[in-house]
């Protein structure tokens, strides 16, 4: 026998399904066809190639050695159009899908709003869930898998999450611009003594680490207020009620506001990083936002816009 006519989707269908079940019973039951509808596409592959795929054994079909190689590529496309299909999907979700991010109000309110103008720009029929939490909450909705990526500053391992550093920053002293210390390039603790100082509350991470830099040099603070966050220490020091030790993207916001910024040394870094929640679907959105907010990161790093920002080690 030799090829007659082009293979059609419907034989390689048939046949896939015949190969996969082991009998015409099946395959009719898989496509949803009647037994002699499924035999004579069957009949009509073997007319296509131009010999015979199987041998007629008591009202049975036995698969002969080249029907068995023909298997072997037709798993294969079959295979691809299985990931042809992923793919189409996952276009679709790209379009139209919808994003869950939560995130520190260091990176919320003023790094990602940025970022994520851009990405809908070019993802405008999907839906956003935006929400700025605290460290500990932010915790909580990944390891619970109720977000797609959670975006904090605070050192923290669980089983159900995975976790990315994306960039160090040091810590900035920031004072009202009529302190006599304005007029300074470079803070140092020795520059601090004695100050009014704005400290965060006793069980934060950057209050142990700003701490230990004052301990070590034996150097006396009046440490009459304590905030929760870099919003608060920045809008009271813009008020003239004192100095502290932050994050710079939130200083930033108060410039205007009669507040100034300057190095502090030794180095304090703050480090952003990203989770997201092991167990719950790969989101391609997820992974399309967290590249445009990569890209930012190393847009910042090469420009020096943001001084001290650094890649992870």
């Amino acid at each position: 026998m030799v090829a007659r006519t082009r293979i059609t989707p419907r034989q390689l269908e048939a046949f896939h399904a015949f190969m996969e079940a082991g009998t015409v019973t099946g395959a009719a039951e898989r496509m949803r066809l009647s037994q002699s509808a499924v035999s004579k596409i069957l009949s009509g592959l073997e007319y296509s190639v131009g010999y015979s795929l199987f041998r007629r054994e008591k009202q049975r079909l036995i698969p002969t050695h080249e029907a068995k190689l023909l298997q072997r590529e037709v798993q294969r496309i079959f295979r691809g159009l299985e990931e042809l299909g992923g793919f189409v999907r996952d276009l679709r979700t790209l379009e139209q899908g919808e994003l869950h991010i939560v995130s520190t109000p260091a990176l919320g309110e003023v790094v990602l709003p940025d970022v994520l103008s851009g990405f809908l720009r070019t993802h405008q029929g999907i839906h956003v869930a935006f929400q700025v939490r605290h460290s500990e909450v932010i915790n909580q909705f990944v390891v619970d898998q109720q977000t797609d990526l959670g975006f904090s500053m605070v050192p923290f391992d669980h089983p159900s999450i995975l976790s990315e550093d994306l960039f160090r920053v040091p810590a900035i002293c920031v004072l009202p611009a009529s302190h006599a210390l304005a007029r300074k390039d470079i803070i140092e603790p020795h520059d601090l003594r004695d100050e009014n100082f704005l400290s965060f509350a006793r069980d934060a991470r950057m209050r142990h680490l700003v701490d230990a830099v004052f301990e070590q040099g034996h150097i006396p603070r009046r440490l009459h207020v304590e905030v929760y966050s870099s919003l608060e220490a920045c809008s009271m020091a813009a008020r003239g009620m004192g100095v502290s030790i932050v994050e710079p993207f939130t200083a930033m916001r108060f410039i205007s506001n009669g507040l100034v910024i300057r190095p502090f040394t030794p180095r304090i870094d703050y480090t952003f990083k990203v989770m997201r929640p092991r167990f719950r679907d790969p989101s391609r959105l997820a992974d399309a936002f967290l590249d445009a907010v990569r890209a930012w990161v190393a847009e910042m790093v090469a420009s020096g816009a943001i001084p001290g920002m650094t890649l992870p080690r």
